[in-house]
């Protein structure tokens, strides 16, 4: 027998369930053929935990986007390196709490917003390692 069982919640698109029938699909190849940084479309669906009903939208994708851009730009200042172990630390402690994104990304957005001081080269290059390890998310 499994030793997991995972349930996710649907993902609806601008209030209606997703579905084949209903012609409603966004494909993750089309939003990243219209331009779209495939690690903002990531965060989109980061942004609710995987077992709730959730919606996409242009404003779930733009809010993405401009998370990303926000990341990006405190890697140009990333703090110290105990900043950088820290946000490992508890990205992990969130991911392994029942997958829990939504939580990940909001200790991310702290770590930019505390970021922004000393220039450690290596807490830069932590950051940059534990999202893409971790999460998937290239900065």
């Amino acid at each position: 027998m499994a030793d997991f069982y995972v349930h996710t919640g649907m993902i609806g698109l601008d209030g209606t369930k997703m579905s084949k029938s209903l012609g409603n699909l966004v494909f993750v190849h089309k939003l990243v053929e219209a331009g779209h940084d495939p690690s903002a479309i990531r965060l989109g669906v980061f942004a609710g935990h995987y077992r709730t009903e959730r919606d996409w939208s242009d404003g779930v994708l733009t809010d993405a986007a401009d998370r990303l851009t926000n990341w990006r730009e405190a890697l140009n200042h990333p703090g110290s390196r105990e900043l950088a172990d820290a946000l490992v630390a508890t990205l992990r402690e969130h991911l392994a709490a029942d997958l829990d994104t939504p939580g990940a990304l909001a200790a991310v957005d702290e770590w930019a917003s505390a970021s922004r001081g000393s220039d450690e080269e290596t807490a830069g290059e932590l950051v940059c390692a534990a999202l893409n390890s971790l999460l998937g998310v290239r900065v």
